[in-house]
């Protein structure tokens, strides 16, 4: 998914413009299970697999749990109040539907980790959308690659928080090339709600 590896800064940031209306950035907890384990009506089940193991810990949002089912890897994911062990699955923070797996073994409890980490994904000002990168992350410039938002279009670690319009700065490829993006505007930012049935 990402070309980006040992980059070299080639351009200044700068700041794009304040789209109309955008006052303050608003944030969104997601979950499709509710506290006593049941499923989030709004959420659809559309996806199915069996024999998945979970581990304890998401690399999206911390508190719920890792997934494998066949060759493919599902996280964030939230336990369901079920006769066998099973979660629920989102892609994006922004989805409508879930995949359903069926756990072989039980679930072990995720540990409190404490606090609410970065974004699971954010939306621009412009309406693109951006979701946090999971594994081994690119570095450009020194700082961390956090989010991705296109195949031309990234957003470096370190959210500015301090004013009612979350700030993030950004990396653009164009014709092979990296280089420092405008001061993206926030105006959705999502995380994921922490696992809480047992």
């Amino acid at each position: 998914m990402l070309a980006l590896a040992a980059l070299v800064a080639t351009g200044c940031a700068t700041t794009s413009a304040h789209p109309a209306g955008l006052t303050a950035t608003r944030q969104v907890y997601i979950t499709p299970v509710r506290p006593d384990g049941s499923q989030v009506s709004s959420f659809a089940a559309t996806s199915v697999a069996a024999r998945a193991s979970c581990i304890p810990g998401s690399e999206a949002i911390g508190q719920a749990y890792r997934c494998f089912a066949g060759n493919h890897i599902y996280d964030p994911c939230w336990a369901v109040k079920t006769a066998a062990p099973t979660v629920l699955c989102l892609e994006y923070p922004w989805s409508v539907t879930a995949a359903r797996l069926s756990v072989t073994g039980q679930l072990s409890p995720i540990p409190y980790q404490g606090g609410i980490g970065e974004p699971w994904g954010v939306e621009l000002a412009d309406g693109r959308r951006c979701v946090l990168l999971q594994g081994a992350h690119p570095v450009y410039d020194g700082r961390i690659v956090d989010y991705y938002c296109s195949p031309q279009l990234f957003l470096l670690r370190g959210l500015a928080k301090t004013s009612p319009v979350w700030r993030a700065s950004s990396v653009i490829q164009r014709a092979g090339k990296t280089a420092a993006g405008p001061v993206e505007q926030i105006q959705i930012a999502w995380f994921g709600r922490a696992d809480t049935f047992r």
